[in-house]
C-alpha cells in the first residue's frame, strides 16, 4: 500500500490476483453445477419404468424357462438350469419357433412393452443372430417408436460345437 501526501493510505480494490480468483471460482461453480445437472438427468433416464424393464427381462433370460416347446413356454428363459446360467441353443431355437407373436413374448416376459431379443453367436467370421419377437435389424424399425431402451449383456452358447461367446440385445419399446 503507498501512503497519500495527507498521512491515508490507498488501497486497491480490483487487484489481478482477486480478479483471477473469481473467475477460478466462477468456473468451478459452473463445472459443478454442469456434473451435478448430468448425474441427475442419468440417474432419471435409469428410473423410468422402460429402462426398469430392460434390465428385469435381460436378468431373466439367463434364468431357465418355464414350459416347453410341446406344452408352451409360459415364462421366458434361455438358461440350462438354475445352477448353469449358459444359454442353450436347443432352448433358443424352441423359443424363436414357439412364440411367434409380439404379444406371445410380452406375456412370456411378463412385461407391458413390445420385446425384441436378438441373441447373436460370435464365434463365426459372420455372426449368427437368433431374433425372439419382432427383428430390429431394418433401418426404420424405431422410427416410429416413442421410446426404447436398449440393454446388451454377454453370455455362453451352449451349441454342439462347443460353447460360444453371444451377446444378448434386449430392446423395449413403445
Amino acid at each position: 500500500m503507498m501512503i497519500s501526501p495527507h498521512g491515508y493510505r490507498k488501497g486497491q480494490y480490483f487487484s489481478f490476483d482477486a480478479i483471477v480468483a473469481s473467475v477460478i471460482f466462477v468456473l468451478t461453480l459452473v463445472m459443478l453445477l454442469s456434473y451435478w445437472h448430468s448425474v441427475r438427468t442419468y440417474l432419471d433416464y435409469q428410473a423410468n419404468d422402460i429402462s426398469k424393464d430392460a434390465s428385469r427381462i435381460s436378468d431373466m433370460l439367463f434364468t431357465p424357462p418355464t414350459g416347453d416347446c410341446t406344452t408352451g413356454i409360459t415364462r421366458l428363459g434361455l438358461a440350462s438350469s438354475w445352477s448353469d446360467p449358459r444359454m442353450n441353443l436347443t432352448q433358443l431355437q424352441c423359443t424363436i419357433s414357439a412364440l411367434k407373436t409380439s404379444d406371445e413374448v410380452k406375456a412370456a416376459l411378463g412385461s407391458s412393452y413390445n420385446v425384441s431379443i436378438v441373441v447373436t453367436d460370435l464365434s463365426y467370421e459372420t455372426p449368427a443372430p437368433y431374433t425372439i419377437g419382432d427383428d430390429p435389424a431394418g433401418p426404420s424399425f424405431f422410427d416410429s417408436k416413442t421410446e426404447v431402451a436398449k440393454i446388451r449383456r454377454i453370455g455362453t452358447l451352449m451349441t454342439p460345437d462347443g460353447n460360444h461367446i453371444a451377446t444378448v440385445d434386449v430392446y423395449v419399446y413403445e
